[in-house]
Order: structure tokens, then sequence, then C-alpha cells
């Protein structure tokens, strides 16, 4: 894929990876735009990306993923900047350390993790389509295989173990790009979901292991995915690191996509439409 001046939506990009990913983009002349939560991470990250190559372009959103009120702002505003995007990589996440529950009424590390990419990538899928070569890229992690999860109402739900959460959002990510890319199997955009590794962010300093590969070794998986042309028509496959693995029986599911797919929508008040964007259906 030729990057120059390709536009790229990075989210969760003023820390670890995603920021990471961001700088590997900026140096390559891609227009890069950059989520972040904290104005001042925004800031520092922006001065770093106009470090990496000065005659770069750059635009950053804020936008708090624990409020879905912002995710959709946050669209509206790229919407109104852009008539394109290129490349989406959904990489905002978290791992807290006790069970929160955010405005909408959803578990934290469900919401930011999963339904706010989810939302997010919805509502800019009119972008991706205008592209001639669109992809995204879904951060998931190889700890999705170790948990379960059936689909129902999350704000009932009173158990938490953060790990155990942690992975379940990531196996949702699984699910949902496999079925994202069955949806858009007629458009000229490819969806895949990635473990980037074992990688030394916020997330892996917390738990109890010294080991790890680096951020920029993680950022680089992501890039590849996102650039390399020969997955120009690669789509809803899972990898770990630069190879295609097998996901977790459950995220390879059918039943599980589909219950997915119609149950995102209810949680995030979106109607779902047809796989051809016909006529509007009821939601289940």
């Amino acid at each position: 894929m030729e990057l120059y001046e390709k536009k790229v939506l990075i989210t969760g990009a003023t820390d670890g990876m995603g920021k990471e990913t961001a700088l590997m983009f900026a140096k390559v002349g891609a227009t890069v735009l950059i989520h972040g939560r904290n104005p001042q991470k925004i800031e520092d990250t922006l001065a770093a990306l106009r470090e990496a190559n000065p005659n770069g372009k750059y635009y950053s959103y804020q936008a708090n993923y624990a409020s879905l009120s912002d995710v959709r702002a946050m669209a509206e505003a790229i919407k109104k900047d852009h008539q394109h995007i290129d490349i989406l990589i959904n990489n905002a996440g978290l791992y807290p350390d006790k069970r929160v529950i955010t405005e909408d009424g959803f578990e934290l590390t469900l919401q930011v993790n999963y339904l706010s990419a989810f939302l997010l990538t919805h509502e800019i899928l009119p972008l991706l389509k205008l592209s001639p070569e669109a992809r995204i890229v879904n951060i998931s992690s190889i700890g999705h295989k170790f948990v379960w999860n059936s689909i129902k109402n999350p704000k009932f739900s009173p158990f938490f173990w953060r790990w155990v959460s942690y992975c379940r959002s990531k196996l949702l990510v699984v699910a949902w790009t496999i079925e994202l890319a069955r949806q858009l199997e007629s458009k000229k955009i490819t969806v895949n979901s990635i473990h980037p590794g074992v990688i030394r962010t916020k997330v892996i300093r917390i738990l109890p292991v010294s080991w790890g590969s680096s951020v920029p070794s993680g950022a680089r998986t992501i890039f590849d995915l996102a650039t390399n042309p020969k997955y120009a028509t690669t789509t809803g496959q899972y990898f770990e690191r630069y190879k295609i693995a097998k996901a977790a029986p459950m995220a390879l599911n059918k039943r599980l996509q589909k219950n997915l797919w119609r149950a995102s929508h209810h949680w995030a008040g979106l109607v779902i439409k047809s796989e051809h964007d016909e006529s509007p259906t009821s939601q289940a």
C-alpha cells in the first residue's frame, strides 16, 4: 500500500503502541489522525509527530471512550474534517482494577475495549467506503482464548475479575471482526484483528510478569498488518504477531458472531441495516 498522504486514524494514540504506531505512519508521510482522552497527552503526541516529520499533516480528536456520546461527537468531527479514511486502527483500551459502571450503564472494560470501538467504526464506515482500499485493524489479545462469553445484557452482570473482563472484551473484538468482515465482503474494506504480542505496556506492567516484547516491536506488527501489500485482500482473520492464527472456538462460532452483531447495535443505540445497506430492520 502506498502510504504517502493516506489518512490513518488511530485510537488510543497518545501512549504505548498507539503512539508508536502513529509515529511510524508519520515518518512515511501519512496523514495521521490521533485520538486521546487526555488533552496534554494529545498535545505531547502532536509535538512528537511534528518532530518525526515536520511536513506531515496531523489531526487530533479528544473523546472519553467511557462515554458513547463522546464517541459519537468524535465521529461527527472526523466526518466534518475529512472526505475519506484509508486505515482505521482500533487500539484504545484499558485494564481497570475495579468494577466501574459508565454513564451509559456498561462495565468500563467492555465499553472502552469493545463497544466504543464498535460504535466509532459504525459511524465512520461511510468514510472508509470512500477509500479505494481501506483497512480496519482491531487490537485484540491472545487472552481471548482463555475465557468464554455469552451474549447477555452486560448491564446486569455483577461479576468482575479484571483479567477475565479484559479477555472477554478481547474475545468480543475477535468475534465482531469476523462478522464485520462478512458484512463488508462486497466492499473494498478489509477487517482483521491482531494480538501484537505480550508487550510491555501499562497493562502488562500491572500483571505479575517480568517479560514481554518492547512497545516498538508490538507497533511494528500493527503497522505491518495495516500496510503490507500481501494482506490487501485478507479479511476476517485473527493474527498473532505477523502470522494468521486460529482464533478461539467461541470467537469462531457463527451464532455468537451474529448474536453479538445484533446485541452490539442494541447496546450502542443503533438500528440494524441489512448487509447491503437496504432499509432498516427492527432490532433484535
